[in-house]
């Protein structure tokens, strides 16, 4: 494992042994510490406008409410100043659990910042979410595309910055490739994170949404998965003949026609001008069995 006290001074980091502390250690471009936690108005606390995180469950949100009123805040927000109000640098969630009971005031650290910069704020603001634990994987995908498509990072800065091995940050931001459905799909929980690498296996956009489909609908497992998107893996491997040998619009659009009925996927091939094969996928017997009674054998 990486050793902890090494990533200090990199650029701008922190490192985190509860998944309930938002900052714990700042390095030198912040010269001053966070101040000792005081009360302050909730309604002079301003959201931080390039916070990573969009979705905040509401059950959720209630549950920690709940919690807060009964052992009260355990861990204060930490805030910045922003002329007469704050501007919240981590713990949002917090924040409008606070606001759900109707509080007034609320607990806040208050954080001292030499260079009041739309960079130091979204780094912080990303670093608060990406070293928590339970992250969506898709908001730790969003965090680390937008330091690098709006602050020109590399994938090994931004591992710098977060303390991760590149090779995780890569894994992250391959997600983005995924359809907009699928990418959802994935930010609300309907599939895992491993569902979603091995979607990425197939090069076919349809193909891809089918199966997003089946895995949704048919609760497929991603080693179900991984064995249905085996083929795809080899096929990208061999070398892919020209567009003008493989693409027929007109067989394209049957194809099309085919695996959105049987739900699954289907190929012809051509063997002569006028003849080939229809090629009809499954998986399991279960699968077979489904297809069977959508071709009404």
């Amino acid at each position: 494992m990486e050793n902890k006290s090494s990533v200090l001074g990199k650029g701008l980091s922190a490192i985190f042994t509860d998944k309930n502390v938002d900052i714990s250690i700042t390095e030198n471009e912040i010269n001053e510490p966070k101040r000792p936690s005081s009360e302050i108005p909730v309604g002079k606390i301003i959201v931080n406008p390039l916070q990573p995180r969009e979705d905040f469950d509401e059950e959720k949100l209630h549950e920690l409410a709940e919690s807060i009123r009964l052992k009260g805040l355990i861990q204060p927000i930490t805030v910045k100043r922003s002329g007469e109000d704050y501007m919240l640098i981590s713990g949002e969630r917090r924040l409008r659990a606070v606001k759900l009971l109707g509080r007034q005031n609320i607990a806040a650290y208050l954080f001292e910042m030499t260079e009041d910069t739309n960079d130091n704020l979204l780094e912080l603001a990303l670093i608060e979410n990406i070293q928590r634990e339970d992250l969506n994987p898709m908001e730790l995908s969003d965090s680390y595309n937008k330091l690098a498509a709006e602050y020109n990072l590399t994938q090994e800065q931004i591992a710098e910055r977060v303390s991760k091995q590149r090779s995780t940050v890569a894994n992250f931001l391959r997600l983005q490739r995924l359809p907009v459905e699928i990418k959802v799909s994935l930010r609300r929980n309907e599939i895992t994170e491993a569902h979603a690498r091995m979607l990425l296996r197939v090069d076919n956009l349809e193909d891809q949404i089918t199966l997003w489909k089946r895995v949704v609908n048919e609760n497929i497992t991603v080693k179900n998965l991984e064995e249905m998107t085996k083929k795809d893996t080899k096929e990208t491997r061999k070398k892919k003949p020209a567009l003008g040998e493989i693409y027929d619009p007109y067989i394209q659009k049957i194809e099309d026609k085919l695996r959105n009925y049987f739900g699954t996927k289907v190929k012809i091939v051509k063997k002569t001008k006028f003849s080939g094969e229809i090629i009809i996928e499954y998986f399991s017997n279960d699968d077979l069995e489904r297809i069977t009674d959508k071709a009404d054998l």
